[in-house]
């Protein structure tokens, strides 16, 4: 006689309980898209977490060493930039592995270890210092026994300035690299003895490192019979940086770096006619 009435309270029993389940799925799953929408939200927009975001993304898409360690050492006080610099860091990390692994595969001699020194000491002193030390423990090289004829002596060549084939290849590289730090040190002694290029290589050194009044006194040098060494002068003049601007000077020296084939000279020149009105070419 009961039976019926108790199938039917069993029925609305579950039913309730279904429909408690499905009010807390309910609830569960207007959370889980509300952080979904969050997380898309900063994917979408990474600028709103990371004011610095290009100065990072132009950090990391240049291929060099030192300037992730300048940025390092220019920035370090800086709370706001915190999360930023360990990611600065542990890239700066990683191309110096990189370079370790390259290095590792090489002949552990002095003249490795002088190049290793030149390119990367600023950046990566501790991977250099393990390069050291494994050219310190290797085996010393046994004197050669006495020939029948005695070989000719090696010559370092130089210039008639006096300056070694070797310092100048330093100096010219690493500036080229854009390891201003260890450039300075290399075209130092061939720009005191008169070398142009040495010279155009201590402006473009000095200009990077926002020494202005170096970067002109050396420009001023070289200038004459370097291109590389007029444009920086013509920049320098068009910007007002170490001397005051001047365009008619920066249009004179742009032109004289153009017609010893200096393209982006050229390129200058050619943004300055256009901005000219008319009549005034």
């Amino acid at each position: 006689m009961y039976r019926p009435y108790s199938c039917l309270l069993i029925f609305v029993l579950l039913s309730g309980c279904a429909s408690v389940d499905g009010d807390r799925l309910s609830a569960a799953s207007s959370d889980l898209l509300e952080r979904t929408g969050q997380v898309m939200k900063k994917i979408v927009n990474p600028g709103s977490s990371n004011p610095y975001q290009r100065e990072q993304q132009a950090l990391f898409d240049q291929p060099y060493i030192d300037p992730l360690t300048e940025y390092l050492a220019e920035h370090r006080d800086d709370p706001s930039r915190a999360s930023m610099l360990q990611q600065v860091e542990r890239e700066r990390d990683v191309r110096c592995e990189a370079v370790a692994v390259k290095y590792a595969n090489k002949p552990a001699t002095e003249v490795t270890l002088q190049r290793y020194e030149a390119g990367y000491n600023y950046s990566c002193p501790d991977h250099v210092a393990a390069f050291s030390e494994r050219v310190e423990r290797q085996p010393p090289i046994p004197e050669p026994k006495p020939r029948a004829e005695p070989e000719p002596a090696t010559v370092v060549v130089a210039d008639d300035n006096g300056v070694s084939d070797r310092a100048l290849s330093d100096c010219y590289l690493l500036t080229a690299i854009r390891n201003y730090s260890e450039a300075r040190k290399a075209c130092q002694g061939p720009a005191d003895n008169g070398d142009v290029r040495s010279q155009a290589n201590m402006a473009i050194i000095f200009y990077a490192f926002e020494d202005y009044t170096s970067a002109l006194v050396w420009a001023e040098k070289a200038s004459p019979a370097s291109g590389e060494a007029a444009f920086l002068l013509g920049q320098m003049y068009a910007t007002g940086h170490g001397i005051g601007q001047d365009m008619d000077q920066a249009v004179y020296w742009y032109t004289e770096a153009a017609k010893r084939g200096h393209k982006r000279a050229q390129a200058a020149l050619d943004r300055h006619l256009e901005d000219l009105p008319a009549g005034d070419t």
